[in-house]
């Protein structure tokens, strides 16, 4: 697991402060490499984060990470190379009830509440797992898997039919 990226949240956002890198996946969190998607361990993410202040007064960390993932067709349950490509603009709030209100008012908003300090790692695990699809397949899957099984067991419906008929 990687060591904590700390950021001084107040001195990255009004000093609009960047930090960028790359992140091996398999040296991150295991919640992240462990993933029941993820077919290989092996993977390089590209990081970029970015911090500032809106027009509203309100602080804000900008994440964008991408990566080629190789994740688990759920057609085929074969490796489907998957691009990460995610932006994510998360404002900054002061409390939950303020969170909250503003999040009520504009459903698009990515929000969290203040923290004095940030562990960018963490942020960006939590955006890794937020950008995997809930079903990842390829375009044009074979689907190798499926015949096969129609073609071993057979129609169950022609042996129920079998059954109730007596043979």
């Amino acid at each position: 697991m990687l060591d904590p990226i700390l950021i001084d949240t107040a001195t990255f956002t009004r000093e609009q402060q960047q930090r960028g890198g790359q992140l091996q996946l398999q040296a991150l969190d295991r919640r992240v490499w462990s993933h029941e998607l993820l077919a290989q361990r092996d993977g390089i993410i590209q990081y970029k984060v970015s911090g500032g202040i809106d027009r509203w007064q309100r602080s804000f960390i900008d994440i964008s990470i991408e990566g080629e993932l190789q994740l688990v067709c759920q057609r085929c349950l074969q490796a489907v190379s998957w691009a990460l490509n995610d932006q994510s603009h998360i404002v900054l709030f002061a409390s939950e009830q303020l969170l909250d209100e503003a999040m009520a008012a504009d459903e698009s908003l990515e929000g969290a509440v203040w923290s004095a300090e940030y562990n960018l790692t963490a942020l960006l695990e939590d955006q890794i797992l937020m950008a995997i699809p809930f079903a990842p397949r390829h375009e044009d899957c074979d689907h190798t898997l499926a015949p096969q099984t129609n073609q071993d067991s057979g129609n169950p419906f022609a042996r129920l039919a079998g059954l109730k008929s007596g043979h």
